[in-house]
């Protein structure tokens, strides 16, 4: 019996998927192409049939409605990142679903696994930690439907200009608006091809871009340079071109403050307990949406006091040692140094992780007891369990999603 599809309806095969079956004794996992067609048994209220790569499978019957919401081009957390803007439908079943088996998956071609969640995050998510936090969904199927009609590629910003690809074959007489909180620019896209806008002052802050017709949208993209996160934006196909002033950034997040985002700290951790007060915020941003540290800032003051040392290279490593030694598993990060004032301060940029909930683990004693904790405004606090288990369901590892096949099915 199917357990759980999910299919995209797309006019090319989305960037890293591939073609990919795991099969078991009464389990299997099946990534394939089909066609649109087939799909229809999924919606069926009497139930029925569907082959997926030579294997035969019953499909439940559905109920006579489902969640229908429209969603834009490289839809953040997806499981399959989608260069295209969809319509999602979400089906139930019309009546409970059996549980997958809980029993030893052993499989001859395909890996081997203790319990079958295990598997489905290894092959869905691309996770094999055999101790991860997402577990199958509830849905009998979740189908995406591609909307080729018009949408936004790859978006380059520069000092002066930000320039986007249009897409689409309705394209043609459809609005293009560059919104912000301080900004608003409007203009009339004539068909596909690039368009673009002047900066007179730069990117404009929380900057969004809307492709619409009417009062319609029909794709739209984050672009904030600030808060989205050079990785994510990259997946998004959004590319920056403007130099840094070091001294300019710094005295922006110091006018700012602390915040859910942005924690200071005068010096390096040395002890275990400064280890534990200090690189739990990174653990926290990891397992929310990221967030930056700046370590030579006394946070009372909000006055740069720099680092001791003078080799801002060996400063560099030993945080880079520090954080991948205490944070469990290692998030991905970035270490930068700069003089500023004269003084050297290290910018830690925490991205948020791929396989979240992130702990902690300040000496070798604690290894196998790992301490979680989130951000609340500027703070840090112990996790709570219903917190990491939202935060492994907000974010599915996006990255190894791309390189893991496509599906469920």
């Amino acid at each position: 019996m199917v357990n759980h599809a999910w299919a995209a309806v797309t006019p090319d095969p989305p960037p890293g998927w591939e073609e990919q079956t795991w099969r078991y004794e009464q389990v299997a996992f099946v990534a394939c192409a089909t066609r649109a067609t087939d799909l229809a048994a999924l919606s069926s209220p009497d139930g029925g049939t569907i082959a997926l790569a030579g294997i035969q499978g019953s499909v439940p019957a559905a109920r006579d409605s489902a969640v229908r919401t429209h969603r834009p081009s490289f839809a953040r957390h997806d499981p399959v990142v989608l260069p295209w803007p969809a319509t999602e439908f979400r089906l139930t079943a019309a009546e409970e679903q059996p549980q997958l088996p809980h029993d030893t998956l052993i499989g001859g071609s395909s890996p081997s696994f203790p319990e079958p969640q295990s598997a489905w995050r290894a092959f869905f998510e691309g996770d094999f930690s055999l101790s991860g936090a997402g577990a199958p969904p509830t849905e009998l199927a979740v189908i995406r439907l591609a909307d080729t009609r018009a949408w936004l590629g790859s978006i380059h910003v520069t000092a002066t200009q930000l320039t986007v690809q249009v897409h689409g074959h309705a394209s043609a007489r459809a609005q293009l608006e560059l919104f912000s909180t301080t900004n608003r620019a409007e203009q009339l896209i004539s068909g596909p091809g690039p368009a673009t806008f002047a900066l007179e002052n730069g990117l404009p802050p929380d900057a969004w871009l809307w492709l619409k017709r009417g009062m319609e949208w029909l794709d739209y993209r984050a672009i904030d340079a600030r808060s989205g996160w050079a990785a994510n934006l990259e997946r998004a196909g959004v590319t920056f071109d403007i130099p840094t002033d070091p001294q300019a950034s710094i005295e922006a997040l110091l006018s700012a403050g602390e915040g859910p985002d942005v924690e200071f700290k005068r010096e390096l951790p040395t002890t275990a307990e400064q280890k534990r007060k200090q690189l739990k915020t990174v653990a926290a941003f990891a397992t929310g949406d990221g967030g930056v540290m700046v370590f030579g800032i006394d946070p009372d003051e909000l006055t740069i006091v720099g680092l001791g040392g003078d080799d801002p290279k060996e400063l560099r490593d030993h945080l880079y040692a520090l954080v991948h030694r205490t944070v469990m598993p290692s998030p991905s990060v970035i270490v930068e140094d700069h003089r500023v004032d004269g003084k050297t301060i290290l910018v830690l940029r925490v991205e948020p992780g791929l396989v979240p909930p992130y702990g902690i683990a300040a000496d070798k004693g604690s290894r196998d007891k790992p301490e979680y904790f989130v951000r609340r405004g500027s703070s840090t606090y112990p996790a709570q369990p219903g917190e990491l288990r939202q935060a492994a369901r907000d974010r599915p590892p996006m990255e190894r999603a791309r390189r893991a096949p496509f599906g469920p099915w």
